[in-house]
């Protein structure tokens, strides 16, 4: 007697019993935060970014009274952990009935928490859903930095979560990809001209040391593009040299050290290449953006001025500004995900994409003389976050960079340059970055060294 029940419809069932992981909810309550609370411990309603009366971990709908969210709401904190865990309830069985293809932990846990932010009504609706659907994983991680708007705007704080999000979708690896070692690799060994592998990478199988084949040369050359190999021609096998390097690549990435090449990391190595290339991209439509470059002219502090200039959507410098990042003979200038850049070098702002946030002013608008509080008095009376574009890299990136006047330098005349943030040096310079920040109201800034 027919039933109905086969294998396309056993893995259905057991697709939509998928949980969320801790992970998720730690994400969720990090990217939500949980705001205004009240001296007695209390959480007191407020208006998010966009507008929206929230209470809580990001709850917009009040659950114990069916209603939305009004001015004056109060509830406790274990009403908000309940709240959350209830929506993210919610929101997984959403995720389980829109996906129709199967997911890793990482997968579902990054989608989860997209849903609660954006809804299931955008996931259903999105691009991102019609490629993971259609299995084109890696289109569909690419799609998690376009939903960083809110109320016509970039956000900074749903730059930072989609990056976050795109990494947890990332870090299982995808389905299908849990291959065992190939015990055969009778394959002649060759070295050939290095190119850029495609992603996601053509690689189906764990390698190990002694494994030969065009995957081994694929994992050769993705090593070589992140700067562990040199850009030279590759071998198509698993070398010595190969096994140090993945051991290394996994020691930075806090992956288990193995020397196996296997799904875990060569889902970060994807991942990482990923954010790499998306170092440059396009600019906004139809917006002034900003452009650092070198100008190896070094002034008298010893600092090489860059030259910080306003691009027009047609592609003309429309206005420049002299700038300096980095302090004395500490400027070299690398790339974001080089392992040697690290917090605290004093070296200049990595080549990368940042999006330039709105002006923080320590003392009001147009008050020039308050600073903001900073351990070295270094900061001054303005600053502009700049948020990396790309997703998260190695822990030890450094990711504290912004717009702002060499303080002690113009009032105490010490210490001239930067720990990384872009720094106009006089308070003219200062006043006229201001003017055409307000006048251009650029958001994306291009830091190209050149490199690469």
């Amino acid at each position: 007697m027919d039933l109905g029940f086969d294998e396309e419809s056993q893995e259905r069932e057991i697709l939509m019993n998928m949980q969320p992981s801790q992970d998720c909810l730690n994400l969720i309550k990090e990217s939500e935060g949980l705001h205004r609370k009240l001296p007695d411990g209390r959480i007191e309603a407020y208006v998010d970014p966009v507008g929206v009366l929230t209470i809580g971990y990001g709850s917009i709908h009040h659950i114990d009274q069916n209603r939305a969210v009004k001015e004056g709401d109060v509830i406790t904190e274990d009403d908000a952990s309940r709240w959350l865990n209830l929506e993210v309830k919610e929101k997984a069985a959403a995720v389980n009935n829109l996906c129709k293809v199967p997911l890793k932990q990482g997968m579902f846990d990054a989608l989860v928490s997209f849903t609660f932010n954006f809804g299931s009504g955008a996931l259903e609706k999105s691009t991102l859903l019609r490629k993971l659907n259609g299995t084109d994983y890696e289109g569909a991680a690419r799609e998690f930095d376009r939903w960083i708007h809110g109320g016509g705007k970039v956000l900074p704080g749903l730059v930072i979560r989609r990056n976050k999000e795109e990494a947890l979708f990332r870090r299982d690896g995808w389905p299908g990809d849990d291959v065992e070692i190939s015990k055969s690799d009778d394959v002649e060994p060759v070295d050939k001209p290095y190119q850029p592998p495609e992603l996601p990478l053509k690689i189906t199988r764990t390698l190990k040391e002694g494994s030969a084949g065009e995957d081994c040369y694929i994992l050769n050359c993705g090593l070589a593009e992140r700067g562990f190999l040199k850009l030279d021609t590759q071998p198509n096998s698993y070398t010595a040299v190969t096994k140090e390097v993945v051991t290394l690549f996994q020691g930075e990435n806090n992956l288990k050290v193995d020397g196996l090449f296997g799904p875990k990391t060569k889902a970060t190595l994807s991942a990482a290449l990923a954010k790499s290339r998306k170092r440059l991209p396009k600019p906004m439509e139809g917006r002034v953006y900003c452009r650092l470059t070198r100008t190896h002219k070094v002034n008298s502090q010893g600092l090489e001025w860059l030259s910080l200039d306003f691009i027009s959507p047609q592609g003309n410098t429309v206005d420049s500004l002299d700038v300096v990042s980095g302090a004395p003979n500490l400027q070299e200038f690398r790339l974001l995900e080089d392992i040697n850049s690290v917090p605290g070098s004093l070296e200049p702002i990595p080549q990368a994409r940042y999006f330039i946030a709105d002006i923080d002013w320590a003392g009001g608008k147009d008050n020039y003389k308050d600073a903001h509080f900073h351990e070295n008095n270094g900061i001054g009376p303005v600053f502009v976050p700049l948020v990396k574009s790309n997703p998260p890299g190695r822990d030890g990136e450094r990711d504290k960079f912004g717009f702002h006047v060499d303080w002690n330098y113009v009032t105490e005349g010490h210490s001239p340059g930067s720990a990384g943030c872009v720094c106009p040096t006089t308070m003219d310079d200062l006043k006229e970055l201001v003017r055409l920040l307000r006048l251009y109201d650029p958001r994306d800034l291009f830091v190209d060294w050149g490199l690469l």
